[in-house]
């Protein structure tokens, strides 16, 4: 059984896993938004043509597959626009409508769910190092992939740590 996890969003990432580990991962691939002038806050959105074909370069035809998605919704706050939320959002149903136009069966997890498995819930510890810290543990969890190298890599860690845990959660 492979499993395609997603942390969305435009600076997102998909990891494909199967029962040997990690077979991928990748940043979600976008697009500028057709029409958008040169002002407005957000500039691109998912190319799901490129994302249906980076899932079908990953997923051999036969191969049965499930999507886990970390389920996100709107935050309040003065760092949360409405404009990045509604990008988030927009992110979130590209990616949904993709994954069900390739018949994979796709479930939700809560970030505070997969994310207290890996020891990353910890109120004392500001977002920038929860963000190191999951870079690190994918770091222990899959020490050849080089897709972790860089600090802004934490979305890919993130999609790789949701695929894993979803992993031991099926078995």
């Amino acid at each position: 059984m492979i499993v395609v996890s997603c942390d969305p969003g435009l600076t997102g990432a998909v990891a494909i896993l199967d029962h040997n580990g990690l077979r991928a991962v990748f940043d979600l691939p976008t697009m500028p938004i057709p029409g958008v002038g040169p002002t407005a806050m957000v500039q691109s959105k998912i190319d799901s043509k490129a994302l249906v074909e980076l899932l079908r370069k990953h997923i051999p035809a036969g191969e049965s597959a499930r999507a886990v998605i970390e389920a996100v919704g709107v935050m309040g706050g003065k760092n949360n626009s409405i404009q990045s939320q509604g990008s988030l959002l927009r992110s979130l149903g590209a990616i949904e409508a993709v994954i069900e136009c390739c018949r994979i069966p796709l479930e939700y997890a809560h970030p505070q769910t997969w994310k207290r498995h890996f020891g990353l819930i910890d109120p004392t510890i500001k977002p920038t190092q929860r963000k190191a810290k999951s870079l690190e543990c994918a770091r222990r969890l899959y020490p050849d992939c080089m897709a972790f190298a860089r600090a802004k890599d934490h979305n890919r860690a993130e999609s790789a740590l949701l695929g894993h845990w979803a992993m031991r959660e099926a078995a």
